[in-house]
């Protein structure tokens, strides 16, 4: 049981037990409080003060634990202070030990605080002192407002507001707990059955009562680590340690979270006075107790990467940047400079250290590598300064890197601080980076006691910092440790084991630093080999896959004790869906970005900021907000021609609306009538869910894994709108949606594909990624696509200095890592473990350690194939003869849903693309006109595409001007004029597609013809245009065979021409093939996480 569902659990056992009469689901807020407080059990003072009394101590409710007394500021309506005096309930119920008075709880748990960021709610989480305010938190929610109250008023058709007004809540408790109890998986609230008791072997027993101060535990897979670690925080206990001298280290919240819910269950005494949590949120809790040593103020945020992006950007126009180009659209090189510095963070480098370290190797890098390097230490030093300009925010690293360097030069300056701990574990060793490192070193250097526990061989997180030589080189850093290895295993039958054992001896870089000795199976043999799987292609891989989850549940393997695991995130994703087509319940968020209930919310959002309105298309398919299709199309008309203020045509609609469409945008005004792109987009989708309309209610129906996870993954959306995103501002509907393209470009929102814990309970096949199964277990493990190009080394990113690369004591990390996960994901199995090959890939190879322990596996052939879905209906086929612009046939390539709604459908929605690629588009416009047009007609549009900039980019605005002028003066000085004509266009037959070539300029010299085309960026000589561009000079090449097609890309930004050759032979048949379904009218989505995010249209895709 968490410590969240076990806060639940108190909160309403003591509201059962004061208000045992079914009339208390009417009781108002204080009146229960009152109650409560008059309880003879209780029998509690509750008194009101100034909020500057010294006794709150800044806070907005204190408890007074000696006296049985709460304090609370006067200043506060009725709903707040039921609220405050419920959270300090929660104190004394859950912490029975004198707390520290609560920060700002209406404003930090209730309303997001303009010092609240994304950032430091990820690692607030598992805070020691966080996670006991998080508790009492929702001890006081459900104690005003339990789950089973809340869903049942609400589906008895009362709105938010009317529940808060009727039973004197704040509203936005109220909204939280509706949709904890809307969408939440409901839980029952049972205690957990016991895990049974395990023997501690001779190996574990020696290692938990270690006499000698600095202890390094080695303990592989299934080896009882979590246990052992366990054992040793009783056995420190046990021998006169306090409670409070212990600190807990560890690399997750996940794993913070675990041990947490295993000192409860193991009735550890006083387990709360224990800090146990993060690495990130140590260090958080460090600063914020030590701000003003460093320069902080006390409210300080912590910046993610969408903050730092955002406080770096405006400011590199005006650096004598020689490497990157700030103009245009910055943000993939900001993404990979901001990563460096992360990087830099990691290995204890400063912005001073790492200018250093460039200047140093200056001698022996090569020009261009030194001036990439050079400009790298110029953004850091500017972010840096600018970071701490203000004390407002640190960053990540900072967590780790500032108490690292403070502790280092002073440690006695911070003894308040650390002094206590006396006792120091840390868990998961090999995850840390160097600066955890360090770290560790300082904090244990006036210790009793150090006691690490890791495994070198599940090191995966190198490509986040983490470096497995501080565990193989930990004698380095404490020479006189002792090391304990554990290896029995008490996971997985002895077949598996062997298979393990076998991938991290025989094929690990390892094995020549830091052997693997025997490891002995506890648990026997299973009398079954792992098995391996070998498919043809994707379809019979996906068919053998579901026989076989369906296959060991009819043998009694539940689905919720199966997971899938892959290496890539689109893996997952297409496993889970061939499971859902198979009728198996699966427990699979994937990129729910993607999902078609999240879709229908950022449309919603996106009506809001759009002049085109072009999410109707989606919106007037929702309950209550249908359109008939043909009024849908005369808004469409109506709104690309007037552009008119967002929502504001709800007002003043066209007038050859039918009837029934005149009477649904009615609906439409009750609906959306009072909110503006101004609102948060939290305000404005809880006043649609909870006030305006019943689609929750739909929602909350089905018992169905589909019905659930549709659930859980507007949970996630919906909280994630709560908090500032990319900064410490408050953000609008706007300026969420601009962060949120840049947030999904960044590849920054994986933590959104992982369920909330309440989800750990369903029956359900589990699909995750190799790194998230990481310190799980199951009974059954599928491992998809063991082929070798999955377990490839990942070399670092190139901008990375030499001296953030070095190799763990001369073992290759990238390649130990990408044997390691192979390990990892072969140990998380405790009875059954199958493998699944593909072989139709082009040049598929079987990864080599699979091969060289196919002696250890049962290898059999698949035959069950899944039946893939390839072709999407057609909606409208092209006319035979008409041909197909080249340009819109890229983009059909790109995604054939995409030309469906620029070139059917003609949807023109400005929100979405970046402004400078509207300013490129502006640019081309300016350039050259259709052949035969005037060419000295007035053109504007590169100051319209200005002037229609929004909030979030009005800073940008010279430096888009700037742009735009550097690509006007490339494009003029290459056509010799202000604006050029076209050329004529050019019809060609491509393998029965009719397509219309227009080029910006044909040349002719003898029989030679060459195709000159202009763009704004460079492309890669493997990007889609190349390829079509070369299939189609073949086809001219065929069709007009006096003369030899050839053809020139111009890029404007670099002034360099690209020389484009004709395929001489196409050898293979996909262009054929894509150019038949555009003539069929096929025109389904293609998601890509990369390409959708830039997509225009990705707010209501598909509809």
């Amino acid at each position: 049981m968490t410590p969240f569902r076990r806060a639940r659990l108190a909160a309403q056992q003591l509201r059962r037990q004061h208000c045992p009469e079914a009339a208390a689901d009417g009781l108002r807020s204080f009146d229960l409080i009152a109650r409560i407080a008059a309880a003879e059990a209780e029998d509690f003072d509750i008194s009101s003060t100034r909020p500057d009394d010294t006794a709150l101590c800044g806070a907005d409710a204190v408890l007074v634990r000696a006296f049985r007394q709460i304090l609370v500021r006067d200043d506060v309506e009725p709903p707040d202070r039921a609220f405050l005096v419920a959270h300090e309930f929660g104190h004394w119920i859950l912490h029975p030990e004198e707390q520290e008075g609560c920060r700002q709880v209406i404003v930090s748990t209730l309303n997001p605080a303009e010092d609240d960021t994304l950032g430091a709610k990820r690692v607030e989480a598992y805070g020691a002192r966080e996670r006991a305010e998080l508790q009492a938190n929702v001890f006081a929610r459900e104690l005003l407002l339990p789950r089973p109250l809340a869903r049942a008023l609400f589906l008895a058709g009362h709105t938010a507001s009317w529940i808060a007004a009727d039973l004197a809540l704040p509203l936005e408790l109220v909204r939280q707990q509706l949709l904890d109890a809307l969408l939440l998986p409901e839980d029952g609230l049972a205690d957990d059955a016991p895990e049974p008791a395990l023997t501690p072997t001779d190996e574990q027993r020696d290692a938990a009562r270690s006499p000698v101060r600095t202890s390094l535990v080695v303990a592989g897979p299934g080896t009882g680590k979590t246990a052992t670690l366990l054992m040793r925080i009783e056995h420190l206990l046990a021998n006169g340690a306090k409670p409070a001298e212990l600190l807990v280290l560890t690399f997750s919240n996940r794993a913070a979270r675990e041990l947490v819910d295993r000192l409860a269950a193991n009735g550890v005494p006083d387990a709360h006075e224990m800090w146990v949590g993060t690495f990130h949120a140590f260090g958080l809790e460090f600063l914020r107790k030590n701000h003003e040593r460093f320069g902080l103020r006390p409210g300080f945020g912590v910046a993610d990467k969408m903050a730092q992006i955002a406080l770096l950007e405006p400011h590199i126009y005006g650096l004598p940047l020689r490497v990157f180009n700030p103009l245009g659209d910055p943000l993939p090189w900001l993404d990979q400079a901001v990563k460096t510095m992360q990087r830099a963070k990691d290995e204890l480098l400063d912005a001073v250290a790492f200018t250093r370290v460039v200047e140093a190797g200056a001698v022996q890098a090569d020009a261009e590598r030194l001036a990439l390097d050079r400009d790298l230490a110029l953004l850091y030093r500017t972010y840096e300064a600018l970071l701490r300009a203000n004390g407002g925010l640190v960053d990540f690293g900072d967590l780790i890197l500032l108490p690292a360097q403070a502790l280092r030069a002073n440690r006695a300056e911070f003894a308040p601080s650390i002094g206590r701990f006396r006792h120091v574990l840390v868990d998961e060793y090999q995850d840390v980076n160097r600066a955890s490192a360090e770290l560790v070193k300082a904090i244990a250097a006036q210790a009793d006691s150090l006691w690490v526990v890791g495994d070198p061989r599940q090191a995966i997180y190198r490509f986040r910092g983490a470096s497995m030589r501080n565990i193989v080189r930990f004698a380095d850093d404490f020479p006189q440790h002792r090391e304990f290895r554990l290896n029995e295993n008490w996971r997985s039958f002895e077949e598996i084991v062997r298979v393990v054992e076998h991938t991290g001896r025989d094929d690990n870089p390892l094995q020549g630093v830091l052997p693997l000795g025997g490891v002995a199976p506890i648990r026997g043999p299973g009398g079954v080999r792992p098995t391996l799987v070998s498919c043809e292609d994707e379809s019979i891989a996906f068919g053998e896959l579901a026989s076989r989850v369906l296959g060991l549940q009819a043998e009694g393997t539940a689905f919720r004790e199966q997971v899938i695991l892959a290496n890539r995130h689109d893996t997952c994703d297409a496993a889970a869906a061939a499971l859902v087509a198979a009728g198996i319940p699966v427990l699979h968020l994937g990129d729910v970005f993607q999902r078609p209930e999240v879709k229908d919310l950022l449309a919603l959002l996106q009506l809001f900021v759009d002049r085109s309105g072009s999410a109707l298309v989606r919106i007037a398919q929702l309950p209550g907000l249908a359109l008939p299709a043909p009024d849908v199309d005369v808004l469409l008309d109506h709104l690309r021609h007037t552009r008119p203020a967002p929502l504001s045509w709800l007002q003043a609609p066209p007038a050859d609306l039918s009837p029934a469409g005149a009477q649904a945008l009615q609906r439409w005004r009750d609906t959306f009538g009072g909110l503006t792109s101004r609102d948060s987009p939290w305000d404005v989708i809880c006043s649609l869910l909870f006030q305006r309309t019943r689609w929750l209610a739909d929602y909350a129906n089905g018992s169905d894994m589909q019905a659930v996870t549709r659930r859980l993954a507007l949970w996630q959306i919906i909280y994630y709108l709560r908090v500032p995103d990319g900064g410490r501002v408050y953000q609008t509907v706007g300026t969420f949606l601009t962060r949120l393209r840049r947030r999904l470009r960044l590849a920054d929102d994986r933590d959104l594909r992982i369920p909330p814990p309440e989800a750990e309970l369903l029956d359900a096949v589990a699909v995750m990624t190799i790194h998230q199964s990481k310190g799980l277990e199951f009974e059954a493990v599928h491992l998809m696509d063991v082929d070798a190009r999955h377990f490839e080394r990942s070399d670092d990113a190139p901008w990375l200095p030499e001296v953030l690369t070095q190799s763990a004591g001369g073992v290759d990390e990238a390649r130990s890592e990408a044997a390691n996960r192979l390990y990892v994901a072969l140990s998380r199995a405790r009875s059954s473990l199958t493998l699944y090959e593909e072989k139709g890939y082009f040049k598929a190879a079987r990864a080599p350690a699979v091969q060289r322990a196919a002696h250890l596996l049962n290898c059999v052939v698949g035959t069950v194939a899944y039946a893939v879905g390839r072709h999407a209906a057609a909606l409208t086929a092209l006319a035979p003869q008409v041909p197909v612009d080249l340009r819109e046939f890229v983009t059909y390539r790109t995604c054939p849903r995409r030309y469906y709604y620029d070139v059917m459908k003609q949807l023109s929605p400005a929100a979405g693309l970046h402004p400078a690629a509207r300013i490129e588009a502006a640019v081309m416009r300016e350039l050259f006109v259709p052949a035969g047009g005037d060419v000295s007609a007035p053109v504007n549009d590169v100051a319209v595409e200005l002037a229609m900039l929004t909030e979030e980019y009005e800073p940008a605005r010279p430096h888009l001007l700037a742009y735009a002028v550097q690509l006007l003066d490339a494009g003029r000085a290459w056509s010799g004029t202000v604006r050029a004509a076209m050329a004529s266009p050019i019809d060609v037959v491509c393998d029965g597609l009719p397509v219309r070539v227009t080029a910006h300029r044909v040349t002719r010299q003898d029989n030679v013809v060459t195709l000159h085309f202009v763009r704004a960026q460079p492309s890669s000589a493997y990007a889609k245009q190349h390829k079509i561009l070369r299939w189609v000079l073949k086809c001219l090449n065929q069709q007009f065979r006096q003369y030899r097609f050839q053809g020139s890309m111009y890029v404007l930004s670099s002034r360099v021409s690209e020389h484009v050759r004709p395929y001489q032979d196409l050898g293979f048949d996909h262009l054929v093939e894509m150019g038949h379904e555009l003539m069929e009218g096929r025109f389904p989505a293609k998601p890509n996480a990369w390409v959708c995010s830039g997509c225009r249209h990705f707010l209501y895709c598909p509809a």
